[in-house]
């Protein structure tokens, strides 16, 4: 998308935002947790990270790392069936007071609760925000998983290579070379600087030393494959609740288009299309 037309599905999002917050803020619809705002409020968070990140920006923002935003996607979709309900563990917000309150006094509080007509109207508002937000922020989430994959792939290659210098060294041949070579492709600084000690202080020459080292190196790269296999779940995660939300998304879509709205339609659909792409892989 051109600049211009990421704006205005942004500047549409934050209506929708506008709409919900006002709701929520009413009626006590909270975060929960740590987190004391409405509720849409940590879903918007993300399109604020996004608005703001610089074009030339390499890796992902913290707040748009796949996982999260595989989170939120199943946050988002969970809150448009349930529209009162909590989306984080533990999310029921309770008054900060401890003092006891008689109840003979008539002093209880009931907070006022939605009508039918207040949670169907959320749970079309958050069923909209949610297939906008998977859209937009769905190239954030590809290149998150893409990037921190390879790059992690990268890592454990290095890290076996380094192991088969030492088995090589281990059985008394002249490796040296190849090991201070493959310890200096590591990526790792803190590893990269241990295990140069390693080297500069000889420990090499002990047998025992060394075969301890190939076994922390091959449990760190069994750590690194366990990471990626996180990503990669975090991500196909993603692109099965972009596919539901979809679904129950397609007459939203055919009425912003009979508003005019064919670009949100498009920048939908071609989003939807690259996810079954995906999963037919």
């Amino acid at each position: 998308m051109s600049s211009s037309e990421q704006d205005g599905i942004i500047a549409l999002l934050t209506r929708i935002y506008t709409d919900i917050i006002q709701i929520e803020e009413e009626f006590q619809l909270l975060a929960g947790e740590d987190d004391f705002r409405p509720r849409i409020e940590h879903f918007h968070d993300a399109i604020r990270a996004f608005s703001s990140q610089s074009p030339d920006k390499h890796h992902a923002d913290e707040r748009l790392a796949v996982e999260r935003l595989a989170f939120d996607l199943s946050s988002l979709r969970y809150i448009a069936s349930m529209p009162l309900a909590s989306f984080k563990p533990h999310g029921q917000v309770m008054s900060p007071s401890t003092d006891v309150v008689a109840l003979d006094q008539g002093l209880t509080v009931k907070r006022k609760r939605p009508d039918r007509a207040v949670r169907e109207r959320l749970a079309e508002l958050y069923q909209h925000y949610a297939v906008l937000f998977a859209a937009l922020l769905k190239p954030n989430a590809d290149n998150d998983y893409r990037d921190r994959v390879e790059e992690m792939n990268q890592d454990v290659q290095d890290l076996h290579t380094l192991n088969n210098h030492l088995d090589a060294l281990l059985k008394g041949k002249d490796q040296l070379k190849q090991v201070v070579s493959a310890i200096q492709h590591l990526e790792e600084d803190d590893l990269r600087h241990e295990l140069s000690n390693f080297m500069q202080q000889q420990q090499y020459t002990k047998k025992d030393n060394v075969r301890k080292l190939m076994e922390f190196l091959k449990q760190h790269a069994q750590k690194k494959d366990k990471e990626i296999a996180s990503i990669e779940s975090a991500h196909l995660n993603y692109v099965m609740a972009q596919l539901g939300i979809f679904e129950g998304s397609k007459d939203m879509l055919k009425k912003l288009a009979g508003q005019g709205m064919n670009l949100v339609g498009k920048f939908v659909e071609n989003s939807i299309a690259e996810s079954r792409r995906e999963m037919g892989r």
